[in-house]
């Protein structure tokens, strides 16, 4: 054989076998091509689907893996989104449902009443007592009302809180002034012990509200003829502002509770209320970094503890 035709020969082999490797070549990659494909189109589909990607966390730490545990995050957060929409829902169902319940009575009462006055067939002393009941629960239906405006916007943030140094002393003053009124309608004395001109880390407006809360609540649960004690005391980090009634008191089981939106005891049915006051006290309390705590004992007292920051010096 001439060296030409070897030549040939080898040209001949080599291209045969270059087309070979490149048919190897061109399968192999379309093979993992396709099966990358494929393993992209199942995590699309956990994606769509929000179930985790379980069986890929084999692969390792190629590309594939990675993109799994990061769709893996995706879903996750795709199922708390829905877990924290679901928690809100049922928030505002519940809101909704304990408002009615609350306004449901307020408003019957008027109704009736109008009812009854439109017959005509009453006296002028009845009248005007059912005029009285009207009023009176128009006017709770207005606080209930000014109360849960106060509350939602605490809620979501509209509302916020400037907390300043500034003197409490004033602060509780203006507050047992604001319900001296009530409390003279059951012959209720008012006791301030230990303030002095401290300055705390508060926002007074917001601050007076919350202590009106408190006194308002001690006022409606104490007896004719009672007292009610506000004192004052420094602690290393907080002041304690302890405002105390000695009425009916508060079963323990109580206790972690009342501060709970719309939240009555079972033994209060019979007092007007909305169960919104010690619930506002609270939040206006936590939003400048404070706190409320409770103490009481059935029969003989309860004792309402708000703590606000001392300032630095």
């Amino acid at each position: 054989m001439s060296g030409r035709s070897v030549i040939k020969l080898a040209i001949t082999i080599i291209l045969a076998v270059a087309s070979m490797f490149c048919i190897i070549v061109v399968a192999v990659c379309r093979g993992y091509i396709l099966k990358v494909f494929n393993e992209i189109d199942t995590v699309l589909d956990c994606i769509m689907a929000k179930e985790p990607i379980l069986y890929l966390d084999k692969v390792g730490e190629n590309r594939i893996s990675k993109l799994a545990h990061k769709a893996n995050r995706i879903v996750d957060m795709y199922v708390l989104e829905e877990l924290q929409v679901k928690s809100e829902k049922e928030t505002v169902q519940g809101f909704i449902s304990d408002m009615s319940h609350q306004m449901k009575t307020p408003l019957s009462s008027i109704s009736m009443y109008v009812d009854l006055l439109i017959e005509g067939n009453l006296s002028p002393t009845e009248q005007v007592e059912f005029l009285t009941r009207i009023k009176s629960g128009a006017v709770n239906l207005q606080w209930m009302m000014n109360s849960l405006i106060k509350m939602s916007r605490l809620e979501i943030g509209a509302i916020q809180l400037a907390p300043i140094s500034q003197n409490i002393k004033q602060t509780i003053a203006n507050s047992i002034e604001s319900i001296l009124g009530l409390a003279s309608k059951k012959n209720i004395e008012i006791v301030a012990e230990n303030l002095e001109n401290k300055s705390l880390y508060h926002d007074k407006k917001w601050t007076q509200e919350a202590i009106i809360n408190v006194l308002e609540n001690a006022i409606k649960y104490s007896d004719i003829d009672s007292k009610i004690r506000v004192t004052v005391e420094p602690l290393p980090i907080y002041t304690k502002i302890s405002i105390t009634d000695y009425g009916k008191g508060i079963d323990k089981n109580d206790w972690h509770l009342i501060f709970k939106r719309f939240y009555r005891g079972h033994d209060t049915k019979a007092t007007e209320g909305a169960g919104l006051g010690l619930y506002l006290a609270n939040l206006v309390m936590e939003k400048q970094g404070g706190y409320v705590m409770v103490d009481s004992v059935l029969g003989e007292f309860t004792t309402f503890s708000l703590f606000l920051q001392n300032c630095k010096d």
